[in-house]
Order: structure tokens, then sequence, then C-alpha cells
């Protein structure tokens, strides 16, 4: 039954991704990236060395199981995805090859890449408040454990726990608080829910925009695009944790398939998104923060207000996806 559950997955990542078929011996990406977001970025690097490149677009997950299936055999050289949640299997089960990279160690943070090397963050996103400025003072606000507070009771609004986003943060809050008191914490945001846990964060802007919330938790670009359609919006993001370890941030990553037939190429595609121009590039395609730490944010959200980020090990937080996933079921986190 699980192998054909198994092969179910697979089955549907092949029927619903987007594909651009590349000759044997071109580089072949697999990415979770919408084409509108990825292909500027492969039509720039097919321009600056040559190289023509394919790509087969599908959820995260899919991309995951069908490397699995593939093995050996596949065409895969790299694998782009978006959010660090998704590269647990790929380490557990083997599935991208370390990199020795002077390149990536220089224009990648220690803390936005793996310990093993296999994967790097090219792009980040911060993970924050949001609040309608007609009903929540920004006094009001300090950060992520702040929604557990009383006063919040009937009035926050959250992503679903299934979502990649919302156990990567918790995560990542097991490995700076411990679990008993990420526990705790979890436990208040539930008990101040105003609504069951949203599918998205299009979802969770639209309740607070409503009424039906006074505050919750983005993504930053989900308000960048909010920005763009609505200058006026009485939202706002506020910058959570700001006197302790800072703002929650994941990332895009992308690595090397273990089994590349074009390994030089692959790595050489994943340095050059890390370089300064690459990442100026995306970051005005994506509305997300540059991982290079000598490259500006677009000023479209730079007008935001710089930020202090949290550091801690976004590797390190993913091996405690496991503890965080028990914590969410425990205290009944839809």
């Amino acid at each position: 039954m699980k192998k054909q559950t198994f092969l179910n997955m697979c089955f549907s990542a092949l029927m619903f991704a987007s594909f651009s078929v590349a000759a044997a011996d071109e580089l072949m990406v697999y990415s979770s990236k919408n084409a509108s977001y990825l292909k500027p970025m492969l039509d720039q690097y097919s321009r600056e060395t040559g190289t023509a490149v394919g790509y087969v677009i599908a959820p995260a997950p899919m991309l995951v199981s069908r490397l699995v299936l593939e093995g050996a055999e596949t065409k895969a050289d790299v694998l782009l995805a978006s959010g660090v949640g998704n590269f647990a299997n790929t380490t557990a089960k083997r599935l991208l090859a370390p990199l020795v990279s002077r390149t990536l160690e220089r224009n990648v943070p220690e803390h936005l890449r793996a310990k093993d090397d296999t994967w790097f963050a090219f792009s980040k996103r911060a993970r924050t408040l949001i609040y309608h400025t007609d009903r929540v003072k920004e006094s009001d606000l300090d950060g992520y454990a702040g929604l557990a507070d009383a006063k919040w009771r009937g009035r926050v609004c959250l992503r679903t726990s299934q979502a990649e986003y919302t156990r990567t943060l918790i995560s990542t809050l097991v490995a700076k608080w411990g679990e008993q008191r990420t526990t705790e914490v979890i436990k208040g945001w539930v008990a101040n829910l105003a609504l069951p846990p949203l599918a998205d964060d299009d979802q969770i802007i639209a309740a607070i925009r409503e009424g039906q919330c006074d505050v919750g938790m983005v993504n930053s670009y989900y308000y960048a695009r909010l920005k763009r359609e609505d200058p006026q919006t009485p939202l706002k993001l506020f910058w959570a944790d700001q006197d302790t370890d800072g703002v929650h941030m994941n990332i895009t990553a992308v690595g090397v398939t273990a089994h590349a037939k074009n390994r030089a190429q692959a790595l050489d595609f994943v340095e050059w998104l890390t370089t300064k121009e690459a990442q100026v590039q995306y970051a005005k395609i994506s509305m997300e923060y540059p991982v290079h730490p000598k490259v500006y944010p677009p000023r479209e959200i730079a007008k935001w207000g710089r930020f202090k980020e949290d550091k801690t090990s976004l590797d390190h937080a993913l091996r405690l996806s496991g503890t965080a996933q028990q914590i969410l079921t425990n205290v009944g986190y839809q």
C-alpha cells in the first residue's frame, strides 16, 4: 500500500508538472518555483554562459519523490525549492551531493546552508507579524511569544500546521526556546485564534482586512504584493523579536543532485545564483531578500526599514521538525 501511494504521488508529479525539455548534455533543473520567477533567471544564465537549461516545475514534495523514484536514472542536475523544510528528505535520502565551493562559502551565510553542504539558500523571506493599524497599536506588539497573550483572544489568524512555513517557524522556536516553552506559546496561539488556521497567507491578509481578525503572520513577499495592489492599505508589518533573536527567515534553496549528469555545470549554476548580479535580479522578480551579505534588497521592500534577522541555523532547525510536528499535534493546532 505504501509503495502504491508513493507511485501515485510520483505519477501526480508527472501529470501536473510544467516541462521544458533539455538535451542530454544540457542542464536540467527541477524547481518548485513558478515559471514567472524561474524562467527569467534561467534565460539570463543561458545568455551569459551559452548553456541551454531545461526545467520541470512541480510542488517540492513531488519533485523529491520523483528524484527517489528515478534514482541514478534521473535527468535532474539541480533541485531548487522554496522552504527549507522541503529539504528534509533530500538529506535523509541523500538525494543531493555535497558541494565544495569557496564562492558559496563566501556568498551564503553559514546559518542559511546545510552543514553537509548539500543545499544553499539563494533567497530569503521574513515570516513576521502583520496587523490592522486601525485596530492595533504598534506598541501592543512585541513578537512571536506575545501572540500567546490573553489580550489577543479571538483576534489572531494563522496558517495551517500543514504549511511548510508554519512547521519551519516552530522548528526554529524549538531550537531557540526548547520544547516546553515552545509548547506553551503555541498553545496560547491556538487559544487566541479568531478562525481555524487558514490555507495560505493571502487568506490571512484578507481576513485581517475584512475584520475577522486583527493580527497574523505572513511571509514578507505577500505584503509586497499587497502594497502593489493597494499602496494605501491600513495593514502593516511588524518586525518580531527585535529585542531578542530577531525575525525568523525562511529561504529558497538550491543544490546539485547526487546523480547529476552535468555536475560541473550544475555547480556553476548554483554559484551563479549567489553572485551579486543574479541576487539583484532575483530579488526584484520575487520581492524576497538577497542572501549575499553585500547585496541590498529592492527599494520597494527596503523602504519598510531595516530589521534584526534571526541567525538560528536552519539546518539545525530542520533536524527538529519531528519535535515541532509533535507539538503542533499535541496542542491541537490544525
